[in-house]
Parts: structure tokens; C-alpha cells; sequence
């Protein structure tokens, strides 16, 4: 007989978004659902590189101010090229 063990979920796991970029590479706009946000400002950018032994981690990281007032946190995954939503 086999044992099941606890069913695993991921908490916050990041979404794929879809994104403009301007001429620097800097995110500008954001597709969000039905949404299209402007980018007002690039609060804060950093890069994550990590694991390079195993599965490497390439990140750049952006804290973004959007037209709607929302503050939030994307990256692109600079081994697949996808923008991603932190949650």
C-alpha cells in the first residue's frame, strides 16, 4: 500500500506577465489580465545571479510605481527571457 504524503502548494508563486520594454530594457508598460498599466517610475533595480552549479538563477529585478498607484515587484528570468509578477 502507498503512502501519500501532504499534497505540496506553492504560496506567491510568481505570475508571467506581459511587458513593453523601452529602449534601456526597463519595463514601461505592463499587461495584467485585461489590464495595460504604465510604469511611472522604476523605483529600485537589482540582479540576482545564483545556483550556477545546478539550475541557474538570472534575475533582473525591478520595483515599479504603476499609473494605477500600485507599487509592485517584477523580474525577467534572463535564462528564458519571461517577465514574471513577484507575489
Amino acid at each position: 500500500m502507498k503512502v501519500k504524503g501532504p499534497r505540496i502548494i506553492p504560496l506567491n508563486a510568481p505570475s508571467e506577465v506581459r511587458v513593453r520594454a523601452d529602449a534601456k530594457g526597463q519595463p514601461a508598460e505592463l499587461r495584467i489580465g485585461r489590464k495595460t498599466l504604465t510604469v511611472t517610475e522604476v523605483q529600485e533595480s537589482w540582479r540576482i545571479e545564483d545556483e550556477w552549479w545546478r539550475a541557474p538563477i538570472r534575475r533582473d529585478y525591478h520595483r515599479l510605481l504603476l499609473s494605477d498607484g500600485r507599487l509592485l515587484i517584477l523580474y525577467r528570468d534572463l535564462e528564458t527571457g519571461g517577465w514574471y509578477l513577484q507575489r
